[in-house]
């Protein structure tokens, strides 16, 4: 199963130098995102939906001016599913190895970002998609792909 899972720099770089976190909070394309975007089980959309509420929750709390989200193919035993509407997941003994990719923002992003988590850090993830900062920095800035190996210029 691929999950998405926003951290900070500091707590992925812990991540790959070998720090196992009990537990993460994550996104995933579970059957209750799947449900509420009204998406088939092979619906490639889910992942990106999955991917995309990570990038909405890892505004919350920012500090700095870009975003980061780690995909990760993990076990299904690793995941215990909460049932949200936007995948919310708990992702546990997440290892660096896992890790398949990152995705965060071009640096040109940096004042969107910044708008984003002024305005979306302490709300509810269902109401931050609708906040004008949240729906500005979606429309005009995609995360980006980056390698697990890129991890330390993304800092």
């Amino acid at each position: 199963m691929m999950v998405y899972v926003p951290l900070p720099h500091t707590r992925a770089a812990a991540l790959r130098d070998g720090d196992t976190p009990s537990a993460l909070a994550g996104h995933a394309a579970t059957a209750s995102l799947r449900r509420a975007l009204d998406l088939t089980p092979d619906d490639e959309e889910g992942d990106y939906a999955a991917l995309n509420a990570a990038g909405v929750a890892a505004l919350d709390g920012l500090v700095g001016e870009r975003r980061l989200v780690l995909a990760a193919e993990v076990a299904d035993a690793q995941v215990a599913d909460h049932r949200g509407p936007s995948g919310e997941v708990e992702v546990t003994g997440l290892t660096w190895a896992q890790v398949r990719s990152l995705f965060a923002d071009e640096e040109v992003a940096g004042p969107a970002v910044r708008a984003a988590a002024g305005a979306a850090s302490g709300v509810a993830l269902e109401q931050a998609y609708d906040l004008p900062a949240v729906a500005a920095l979606a429309d005009a800035h995609d995360l980006l792909w980056f390698a697990p190996e890129e991890l330390d210029a993304l800092g």
